[in-house]
């Protein structure tokens, strides 16, 4: 496990490096989506891959000997209380809770589509908040502080952001990025990653919808 996490971290760098140097700078947003998306993807699958290469065969010498095996007892604790077994178990721990985390956040989500009212328009679904919030996208649902709302305050560049989140479906690199972190939280580059997207959605959020 641990090799497969150093590889895939690697994978993961290397993308990244290339992002930086080369791709960023481009104003090419819809490719760099999904060039960050498909790097994800990849440092997460390539490790899986093993590559067999057939060797030559070579002259095998076989060497006969007696060997005295000594049996060991072990303790309970020295048997399984090891660094390797509290390293994975800290891991899953870790895991569960922003496993939990995200489960919860997506369920604090829904209430609010279901105990709010709902405004359908031609592109999005307006969900106005009694809480004090900057607008934000989930799927095609916005949601906006009620007040503001009713007041007309928001910003039409604020509200054209949002609604560009909706039209390119952001919510799908969100959550794909959150339920690999769930797997990859030890990783700094995660961190990296998610400006890198951030980013990316910011400046394809400056672009009307068609």
């Amino acid at each position: 496990m641990i090799s497969y996490f150093i590889k895939s971290g690697l994978c993961l760098a290397i993308l990244l490096a290339f992002y930086h140097l080369v791709l960023e700078r481009e104003k090419m947003h819809q490719f760099n989506r999904f060039y960050l998306l498909g790097s994800v993807l990849f440092s997460f699958l390539a490790p899986s891959f093993i590559i067999y290469v057939e060797a030559k065969k070579a002259i095998q010498t076989t060497v006969n000997y007696t060997e005295s095996i000594e049996v060991i007892e072990l303790s309970f604790f020295e048997k399984y209380i090891t660094l390797q077994n509290v390293l994975i178990s800290l891991y899953f721990l870790i895991s569960l809770i922003f496993l939990t985390r995200f489960i919860n956040n997506l369920l604090h989500i829904i209430r609010k589509i279901r105990t709010n009212e709902v405004i359908n328009s031609d592109y999005a679904k307006f969900v106005p908040v009694k809480d004090e919030i900057l607008p934000h996208t989930f799927w095609n649902y916005i949601f906006i502080n009620e007040e503001d709302y009713s007041n007309q305050k928001i910003e039409e560049e604020m509200f054209t952001h949002e609604l560009a989140h909706v039209t390119q479906r952001h919510t799908i690199d969100v959550l794909i990025l959150e339920a690999l972190q769930v797997l990859f939280w030890f990783n700094p580059l995660f961190f990296l990653l998610k400006k890198s997207f951030w980013l990316s959605f910011y400046l394809q959020g400056q672009r009307l919808p068609t």
